[in-house]
């Protein structure tokens, strides 16, 4: 019997030796896009809030909200969990406009019920907001002309 649970034990322990990407390590927030042609200057404020109608590229500190053809990425402080695998947003606003401090309301669940999980829904506070161009990117040595080429 003890040879039996050994044996199942020994894939768990070797596994939580092996070495993974420390999360730690990755860059977070709009961090994240340093160095993207797609990220934009900073904005201050967003005043189509109420009528945005899409949002991309979520992760737990970041997502991109497209209304019409303006596209802005929103930070949040800290880590915004639900964000990640969001499938509504909502805002919570002081004013007409949605503005630093103000919070981006992240839902797991297209239909809210009682039953949800702890953090199905979060609250979570907006730090920066940026310009994104989706259409923006980088150009490559092979795009670039070259003007000094023999015919």
């Amino acid at each position: 019997m003890r040879l039996i649970l050994f044996s199942l034990a020994t894939p768990l322990l070797l596994s939580a030796c092996t070495s993974t990407e420390n999360l730690e390590d990755r860059p977070k927030g709009i961090e994240r896009y340093a160095g993207d042609p797609r990220l934009g200057e900073e904005v201050d404020r967003i005043c189509f809030a109420s009528t945005i109608d899409g949002f991309s590229e979520t992760t737990r500190d970041t997502v991109i909200v497209r209304e019409g053809g303006d596209h802005y990425v929103i930070e949040t402080f800290g880590s915004c969990t639900p964000l990640e695998d969001a499938m509504q947003l909502g805002f919570d606003k002081t004013g007409g406009c949605l503005g630093k401090g103000d919070a981006v309301i992240a839902s797991t669940s297209l239909f809210p019920t009682p039953q949800l999980p702890p953090f199905a829904s979060q609250k979570c506070l907006v730090k920066s907001m940026y310009k994104w161009d989706p259409d923006a990117i980088e150009e490559t040595p092979e795009e670039t002309s070259e003007d000094g080429e023999d015919s």
